[in-house]
């Protein structure tokens, strides 16, 4: 019997997989601020999604458009920094000039019109804020923005500080999504709501093992396939909870009960197509490799990894991992200089909404295992 679809979960692409598991507090928080803006009210605050890749920021935030765009009410415009490379872009995107044609007249008058010549000079934040103001009064605005963190600073001060004056007028929501390396990024700009977010800054991370399971098993399930309890224990361990890792075992899975033509998947499958699971996990990791090896981090990386033993529940304090990069000879501004590098890239975090003593977590436990190992041998 033949799958009733040819493609089932959805790999490392940013589409929405068949079951968004695990990611109920996060689609709750964005759920509220849209339905402000349906009541033409500012959310309380922006929203900043922070957490390392491939754990499902992108898919959260198309989620969020098109939820914004099913509603009807709301305008949703979704961008990556390279939409938006300079000030010009920026204010071309927000406030396109046939849109403001229609809208200066009815919403500031007439001789604005003239006011708000299309080049941009000094004042061009202000500028900015008048024309969205304008926009967001006609309907109500959700910005999103991923890979918050390769962000133009000057750009994204003009787009942070244009944020807080306009919700304060219209209904508007910017949602920012970046690595754990974007606090320390928006840290750069000449704005600070980001860090007066409060219940508007969630992290994004690795999956509970419950919610790993329930991603696997349900949509399976809706198509008439069982996963058997060891084997769908076996899947979770080895994916270690990391969403990229299980939509590839599930996609793996998939295209194997589409071959044997059976509705019960075991241990026995599993081992099947772990080949195919390892071999594209190696080709991730690999590229993680070379992106350290670029930093210059390599010594770091594998220098944290004693702490954390390739342990999906591994925590580390701040102390910890200053004295296992201190084994590599670091002096300690090039220890902080290397835990921060390492946590810009998502190999280490920490996750936000911590209370004190506040620890660390690895990325993907099994990469610094991989980088350990390959480290030790180059």
């Amino acid at each position: 019997m033949k799958p009733a679809k040819r493609r089932l979960f959805t790999p490392g692409d940013g589409a929405t997989p068949p079951l968004l598991s695990g990611r109920e507090e996060q689609q709750a928080l964005l759920s509220r601020c849209l339905a402000d803006l349906l009541e033409g009210e500012p959310p309380p605050h922006n929203v900043v999604l922070i957490g390392p890749r491939g754990n499902g920021k992108t898919v959260l935030l198309n989620w969020f458009k098109r939820e914004c765009r099913a509603s009807g009410a709301v305008d949703v415009a979704a961008w990556t920094p390279q939409d938006i490379p300079d000030l010009h872009s920026l204010v071309a995107e927000l406030a396109p000039r046939s849109a403001l044609a229609r809208l200066l007249p009815r919403k500031v008058g007439g001789a604005a019109v003239g006011s708000l010549e299309w080049k941009m000079g000094t004042d061009a934040p202000a500028r900015l804020t008048q024309r969205l103001i304008a926009r967001c009064g006609a309907k109500p605005l959700a910005v999103l923005l991923d890979e918050a963190h390769t962000l133009d600073i000057a750009v994204g001060s003009a787009l942070l500080n244009a944020s807080q004056r306009v919700r304060d007028e219209a209904p508007f929501l910017l949602v920012l999504a970046g690595t754990p390396g974007l606090p320390g990024h928006l840290a750069k700009m000449d704005a600070s709501f980001w860090n007066r977010l409060g219940a508007g800054r969630l992290g994004v991370g690795r999956l509970s093992k419950d919610t790993a399971r329930n991603a696997l098993q349900e949509p399976l399930g809706a198509q008439g396939v069982g996963l058997d309890a060891d084997a769908l224990d076996q899947v979770v361990d080895e994916s270690q909870c990391y969403p990229y890792f299980v939509q590839l075992w599930g996609d793996a899975l998939w295209q194997q009960h589409g071959a044997a033509g059976t509705t019960s998947l075991t241990t026995e499958h599993v081992d099947i197509v772990r080949p195919v699971v390892t071999a594209q996990a190696a080709e991730y990791y690999q590229d993680r490799y070379r992106e350290l090896e670029a930093a210059g981090l390599l010594a770091a990386a594998a220098a944290v990894w004693p702490v954390f033993q390739a342990s999906a529940d591994a925590e580390a304090s701040d102390r910890e991992i200053d004295a296992a990069l201190a084994t590599i000879g670091a002096d300690a501004a090039a220890r902080l200089a290397a835990r921060e590098e390492l946590n810009h890239l998502g190999y280490i975090w920490c996750p936000p909404g911590q209370r004190p003593p506040v620890t660390w977590r690895a990325g993907i436990p099994s990469l610094m295992a991989h980088v350990q190992r390959q480290f030790t041998l180059a």
